[in-house]
């Protein structure tokens, strides 16, 4: 594809991002009218003060977490996917998801909700993610001889095994009132998202996403194959430990902002392949763009699908996957 039209392409994504976002802020359970969402959402000075409230503490920082959970996801995704020459590897391969939810689910089951309280849901469930990002990568290095992408692959199912049993115990044994908390991590929830729970994925995703294109070169490099990216002077080891430690950074901050959001990180690098090719230079920065788009509209459908009620992003998000996820599996299939 022609460099301008990859600009034309991610102009139209941005657009459609920027439409996304505001949607997101101005429909939602609570209907308003609309010249009232108008005046909330530019502050003026007749808004009433109820509805700048539900406007820019309520929606807007939901909407700015869902999209900084997607984009994070999704760069997570093309990481993983070129590291691991794996069309079908996701950012939660390495168990980061199993040890979030186990470390909430032990959280809420077994710690005071004061505890909690005082050190967030969130805080807890990223350590618990990052604890078995370091167990997966202590069980697939070996010394002399640097890290197996096929060991580590491996060691991550073993590890996400592992942790999946440890919820499920913790669940089976709690209190039937107390897991509701739990379950709604699980499957995935931006609700109750503040102002200041951005920072942390903020500042780490654009950082994430500047290093990861400055090393797009290197990883079309490591597509061609291990021996290949060495002899072209790639340090491989290097890169893949720096990469995939990004990766599980901003996995993890995604796990503790949004809950468990699974599909994102598999589907949006290939959506955006198919709209600008192979090449990361291309790829990364449309595939940051995608994800966000997607995860703001999965929100907004979960918010207003059932009104009042939500649907947990999960359910929403397994169901528009499908049919996609299919046309991969086809892909591969017609690959081997």
């Amino acid at each position: 594809m022609a460099r301008s039209n990859f600009g034309v392409t991610l102009g139209v994504a941005l657009v459609f991002l920027v439409l996304a976002m505001l949607a997101g802020a101005f429909w939602g359970t609570a209907d308003l009218p609309w010249d009232e969402r108008i005046r909330a959402l530019l502050r003026l000075p007749d808004a009433q003060p109820n509805l700048q409230l539900i406007v820019w503490e309520w929606r807007l920082p939901r909407v700015i977490m869902v999209a900084l959970v997607g984009g994070g996801l999704a760069l997570s995704g093309v990481i993983m996917q070129a590291l691991l020459r794996n069309p079908l590897a996701d950012p939660y391969l390495l168990g980061l998801s199993s040890g979030a939810s186990a470390a909430a689910t032990a959280a809420i089951v077994w710690l005071p909700a004061t505890f909690v309280a005082s050190f967030g849901l969130d805080l807890l469930a990223f350590l618990g993610a990052m604890l078995a990002f370091m167990l997966t990568l202590g069980l697939a290095f070996q010394p002399g001889r640097g890290m197996d992408k096929l060991v580590l692959i491996l060691a991550g199912v073993a590890i996400s095994l592992f942790f999946s049993s440890v919820s499920a115990f913790f669940i089976h044994l709690a209190d039937p009132h107390v897991t509701r908390e739990a379950l709604s991590f699980l499957m995935g929830s931006a609700a109750g998202a503040r102002w200041a729970d951005l920072p942390p994925l903020a500042i780490a995703l654009p950082l994430g996403l500047l290093a990861t294109w400055l090393c797009a070169t290197m990883l079309d490099a490591v597509l061609l194959g291990d021996e290949r990216a060495v002899a072209l002077g790639v340090p491989l080891p290097v890169l893949r430990l720096a990469l995939l430690s990004l990766a599980a950074l901003l996995t993890g901050l995604s796990v503790a902002g949004a809950g468990i959001v699974g599909f994102v990180g598999l589907i949006v690098p290939h959506m955006a392949r198919l709209m600008v090719g192979a090449p990361h230079k291309r790829l990364i920065p449309l595939a940051v763009v995608l994800g966000m788009i997607v995860l703001v509209v999965v929100d907004l459908l979960c918010r207003i699908v059932l009104a009042p009620e939500e649907l947990p992003l999960s359910v929403l998000l397994a169901l528009f996957a499908a049919p996609p996820f299919v046309f991969i599996l086809r892909k591969v299939r017609r690959g081997l």
